[in-house]
């Protein structure tokens, strides 16, 4: 009876150390999730520094803010479908780690989630276009006065998230239809990370999405931001400055050249 009572014991302690994306009761949960965030907002600053035109401070922060609050719902989703499908995965192969769930949503999500969100970007451009919905025509143009700026940038964020939930909807299907091998190949690729699931969860949330979001960011900022010909959005290049002076003196020059022939 004792063998029993502790071969119960070992497997319930065995249920617990499965890896969780996030725990209530567990800071360190929280913590990596803020962190993920503050390395992946971070790296659209260096874009910023680094992109030709560079866009203004205002614009560039309304853009961020887009994909900030958008990190935050798809990363919540993103929770909720690794939480859903670790509890019905089709077929025998079954895998209760939440954190390796959450890590191939992540593959799939970089991969072809990241393609699904870019051909909703160009159907909603060209159904702004068609019905001329001003405030969505140009993504990240915030044109008029402060107020209407932040009106302009809350039905883009809106668009966004309507974007992103569709986009996570197909994903779900799609893992849980190929739940079966997926768990499979899952549960081979983390199995050596099991052993200690705090490093599991740095791992995933840190480690393995850090490059993935960096991708993820830079790719939609491209086409969440406004292009180049919209000037009002964009800070003016010293270089044209710079050329516009000299052809102004070279002008200046020439007139009292022809005003002293």
């Amino acid at each position: 009876m004792a063998d029993n009572n502790n071969d119960y014991y070992q497997v319930a302690t065995q249920q617990q150390q499965w890896c969780v994306v996030y725990d209530i009761q567990d800071p360190f949960t929280s913590f990596v999730q803020f962190l993920l965030c503050v390395i992946a907002l971070g790296s659209l600053f260096i874009k910023r520094q680094r992109e030709v035109p560079r866009r203004k401070l205002l614009t560039w922060f309304l853009d961020v803010s887009k994909q900030g609050f958008g990190a935050v719902y798809a990363h919540v989703l993103n929770m909720i479908i690794a939480g859903i499908i670790v509890n019905h995965v089709r077929g025998n192969n079954q895998l209760k780690d939440q954190c390796a769930w959450y890590a191939t949503m992540y593959v799939m999500d970089t991969v072809l989630g990241l393609l699904i969100c870019i051909y909703f970007l160009n159907v909603l451009d060209r159904l702004a276009n068609h019905f001329d919905w001003s405030q969505l025509k140009n993504s990240g143009v915030y044109a008029g006065s402060r107020s209407e700026s932040f009106e302009t940038w809350g039905w883009q964020l809106m668009a966004w998230f309507v974007i992103l939930t569709l986009e996570k909807a197909i994903l779900f299907f799609i893992m849980w239809f190929f739940s079966g091998p997926l768990s499979l190949i899952a549960g081979i690729v983390f199995k050596p990370l099991q052993g200690n699931i705090k490093f599991e969860l740095l791992f995933v949330m840190i480690l393995f999405p850090g490059v993935l979001n960096i991708i993820w960011f830079w790719i939609t900022d491209h086409f969440l931001k406004a292009d180049g010909s919209h000037t009002a959005a964009h800070e003016k290049d010293p270089e044209d400055s710079k050329q516009t002076s000299l052809l102004e003196v070279t002008d200046v020059a020439t007139y009292q050249k022809t005003i002293a022939v």
